[in-house]
């Protein structure tokens, strides 16, 4: 696997999956043109061919140092192991600049920039900057305290130019790592999330299913249990439909922790009409359905909640479900359950509700309560 670059000239030296070169590093080298400062001075300075011979063969060391340090450098995160090459390097580099002192006398000035490349390139925060400023200084300072050094102006100019664009370079890296930093947090937040909002859609659909289910069929029991003795066979019947409803309520929770159940409103008006029915309760429920699908699972969502409160809570002799395509209310003739009444339920259930871009109310009084679901438009 290839190591991730930074910002500025990107540029990686190994391809760790089989070590082999990246050719990128030409782009580093193409700074190497103005070493033909120092090629020209040199080749000009009237010094024996040994000398010259001798301060080519440095320049060229170091051209090819640096082409190494640049892009092994580069190739490397931002962390503890990149300050310590750009440390050796840089010190491999400041050896070989001092070899060619005897030879290049004040050209020696034309290393500075490459060196500022090592410091941008392998510090970050206010180290960079300041290692930059350091060598620009050094720079500048050598030809004023050393006997016949001089620099021109056009020298000068370059190395300030330099120096700005490094400390250009380093801020620009610093914004990207932050960027980075950044992204990599909210990731993380959102995967977070992700979990929460997983969890609870699971605790969500198990209180939905098993709340109903356990519901009915505790009605149920407790109606077998009445009528066992003054009419057993209807007693039979509703011990063969609790029997159902367990084993449908097992298969509904297997589904749900697989995210794989999808409620069905038709399957829930029916459901809703046997719970309401095994509670004495008048059910006046649609017997049509034409709902969209997505639209239809949420209605199959409410009905089954608001159903189990109203058997559970309301005390209610009758209950009226109204269907359309955009609206769902659901109203009985109860006690008036109040928000509170619905506990998790109406929590989990107004979530599910606000997801799907609809809206829910739940008014209760004492004339009885009314649950409505509706979609804008």
């Amino acid at each position: 696997m290839t190591e991730p670059t930074t910002t500025g000239p990107r540029v990686r030296w190994w391809s760790y999956s089989g070590r082999t070169p990246d050719r990128s590093w030409a782009f580093t080298a193409v700074w190497l043109v103005f070493l033909a400062y120092p090629i020209v001075s040199l080749l000009n300075s009237g010094q024996s061919v040994l000398r010259v011979i001798w301060g080519l063969a440095l320049i060229a060391l170091f051209a090819a140092t640096y082409v190494v340090a640049a892009t092994h450098i580069m190739s490397w995160k931002l962390d503890h192991r990149r300050p310590r090459l750009a440390l050796a390097y840089g010190g491999v580099l400041l050896v070989i600049a001092a070899a060619t002192v005897p030879v290049l006398r004040d050209g020696v000035v034309s290393f500075a920039p490459y060196l500022m490349g090592v410091a941008a390139f392998g510090f970050g925060g206010i180290l960079g900057p300041v290692l930059v400023g350091v060598v620009l200084v050094v720079g500048l300072g050598l030809p004023l305290v050393v006997p016949g050094w001089s620099l021109d102006s056009g020298t000068v100019l370059a190395l300030v130019i330099v120096a700005f664009v490094m400390v250009l370079m380093i801020s620009a890296r610093s914004a990207e790592q932050r960027r980075d930093e950044a992204e990599a947090r909210q990731r993380e937040a959102d995967e977070q999330l992700a979990v929460v909002a997983e969890r609870e859609r699971v605790a969500r659909d198990v209180h939905d299913i098993l709340g109903h289910s356990l519901t009915v069929m505790t009605v149920k029991t407790e109606l077998a249990g009445r009528l066992v003795d003054i009419d057993p066979e209807r007693a039979k019947a509703e011990l063969a439909e609790l029997h159902a409803l367990s084993r449908q309520a097992l298969a509904e929770v297997r589904s749900t922790v697989g995210s794989l159940r999808t409620p069905d409103l038709r399957t829930e008006l029916a459901s809703a009409r046997s719970a309401l029915t095994a509670a004495q309760i008048d059910a006046d429920l649609p017997v049509a359905v034409d709902v969209t699908t997505a639209r239809g699972s949420l209605f199959a969502w409410v009905l089954r909640e608001s159903v189990t409160n109203v058997v559970r809570h309301s005390g209610a002799s009758r209950c009226v479900v109204e269907l359309g395509q955009d609206r769902m209310v659901v109203r009985d003739n109860g006690c008036g359950v109040p928000d509170h009444a619905f506990g998790n339920g109406l929590r989990g259930l107004t979530e599910r509700v606000e997801s799907a871009g609809a809206h829910l109310s739940v008014r209760g009084d004492p004339s009885g309560t009314t649950v409505e679901v509706a979609f804008d438009g």
